[in-house]
């Protein structure tokens, strides 16, 4: 739900140009940006200037299938400082918290490698991304984080994100398509 976001991290996702449906989210991001609300934050993620990038507040470039390693270190980050919801950081971790995710942490030097982006920023964005002044934030992943060979890790740790800070299934957050109202019509029997 775009449009009644108030901070959105793109993972990828060139949604102003080639992703899924360029109008509607178009029209999503215009009223992101002039809507009846304050004017969203749009932090674009992505190992391109696309279309997308250049119409973010910030592109934040990263490696080629980084953009999974980027988001666990938010999580890291998010979890250590106590900045999400305590119990979705208990589910993502299975109960061990922060202290599982020390592959992750932001000045790892592998976490470096894999993302080209330095502790003190991905520590910034994590902060940014959970302050609740910036609520709600949505992180969305497509295009070339999911093209990756580490495609589904990727999506993965971007998604959780938007369940770390309690944004699923609220306006402004990560809503699911319903189900079809003529699956009940297919259970009756004739």
């Amino acid at each position: 739900d775009i449009e009644n976001s108030r901070y959105l991290m793109s993972f990828g996702a060139d949604f102003l140009s080639t992703w899924v449906s360029p109008v509607r989210y178009a029209r999503g991001y215009g009223e992101f940006r002039q809507g009846g609300h304050s004017r969203g934050v749009h932090v674009q993620v992505d190992s391109r200037f696309s279309m997308t990038a250049a119409n973010a507040d910030e592109w934040v470039p990263v490696r080629p299938g980084g953009e999974g390693i980027l988001a666990m270190s938010m999580i890291y980050v998010i979890i250590k400082e106590g900045l999400g919801h305590t119990e979705a950081g208990e589910l993502l971790t299975a109960g061990k918290g922060y202290q599982s995710l020390e592959s992750f942490k932001p000045d790892d030097a592998d976490v470096f490698e894999a993302t080209g982006i330095s502790a003190e920023r991905i520590t910034d964005l994590a902060r940014t991304f959970a302050d609740p002044g910036n609520q709600p934030s949505l992180a969305i992943g497509g295009g070339s984080a999911g093209a990756h060979t580490s495609g589904l890790f990727n999506m993965s740790a971007i998604y959780s994100l938007n369940l770390l800070v309690g944004n699923v299934g609220k306006d402004g957050g990560v809503i699911f398509t319903p189900l079809s109202p003529l699956e009940d019509l297919a259970k009756q029997e004739v």
